[in-house]
């Protein structure tokens, strides 16, 4: 079977096309209740990763794959086969050169995800062993009854749109650190923010020609408590939940809610033609998934995390 490595930095747009066009396929079993995204802000996406990591794509007929290296236990496989083209050994060819490529690199342990019984089946066969599950919940953001943020005292609350301001950018990337101790697969150890990648991912967000909106719990000495990150595309219908996080020792003052709730209602204000915003939490986290029901997000689709030691 014929698989050819695409770079997707360079490549033209006829030929990114083919890997949304599986993706685009694949949508109603991934992403179920989402409206897919267009070819321009899916070429986009895949064109225009951010530096600070390695990603490699490989299109096959009916398929691709793409590998996403953050560090020796922090790498992740995305692989998709059109629904018409399975068991026909598409994904296994795909698999095969990206898993030859992961061990070029040092990779350790690759990462994917499954939702369906056949992605299942498929991932074991391979020698995949399944592990976290995460879930996707939705929020009808026209209709949603968003409650008053109310900051704990002392603490205030700011939005940034595009990018971190500068006298800012310290706090925030200490802020982040507080995805460390998230629930994470045992043996992935994803690298801590920097400045640098936060600068990055800036860039590449606004080489797609989406916005990065975060908002955060600020006191007056600069400490940010608390944080969430939400991105939006231009003429997009969907708004995405990257990150949330709050520094341990700010942990039980609402802190989370309160950012949360203040950068929805900001959205809907801003951005009124958006109607969903998706977030993702592993199974375990009872903590987030508590707030993010309290803000009216209900739960859309379970997805198993796979590992495949290299």
């Amino acid at each position: 079977m014929r698989v050819d490595e695409v770079d997707a930095r360079t490549a033209p747009d006829d030929l990114l096309a083919r890997l949304v066009d599986v993706e685009h396929a694949c949508w109603p079993e991934t992403n179920p209740g989402e409206p897919a995204r267009g070819y321009d802000e899916a070429i986009a996406f895949y064109r225009h990763q951010p530096a600070t990591h390695t990603s490699c794509f490989w299109l096959a007929d009916g398929g691709f794959a793409g590998l996403y290296v953050h560090g020796p236990t922090a790498t992740f496989l995305q692989l998709l086969v059109h629904p018409e083209r399975r068991r026909r050994g598409t994904g296994s060819a795909l698999l095969e050169r990206a898993t030859a490529r992961a061990r070029e690199l040092g990779v350790e342990v690759m990462y994917g995800h499954h939702a369906t019984s056949g992605g299942a089946a498929f991932a074991a066969r391979c020698g995949f062993v399944d592990g976290q599950r995460i879930v996707r919940s939705l929020l009808d953001l026209q209709r949603a009854e968003l409650p008053e943020p109310r900051p704990a005292d002392g603490w205030a609350l700011e939005t940034w749109r595009r990018r971190v301001p500068d006298e800012h950018l310290d706090a925030f990337v200490r802020v982040r650190g507080s995805m460390d101790d998230a629930p994470d697969p045992d043996e992935m150890d994803f690298p801590s923010a920097t400045v640098e990648k936060v600068r990055e991912s800036e860039e590449s967000l606004a080489r797609r020609g989406r916005e990065m909106r975060v908002t955060v719990a600020l006191r007056a000495d600069g400490v940010i408590g608390s944080f969430t990150e939400l991105r939006v595309s231009a003429g997009s219908t969907l708004g995405f939940t990257d990150d949330t996080g709050t520094v341990r020792e700010y942990r039980g003052l609402g802190l989370a809610k309160a950012v949360k709730a203040e950068s929805l209602r900001m959205l809907r204000d801003d951005h009124p033609a958006v109607e969903l915003v998706v977030t993702s939490n592993a199974e375990e986290n009872a903590v987030m998934r508590h707030v993010n029901e309290w803000l009216g997000f209900v739960p859309a689709s379970i997805e198993t995390t796979t590992a495949l030691k290299l």
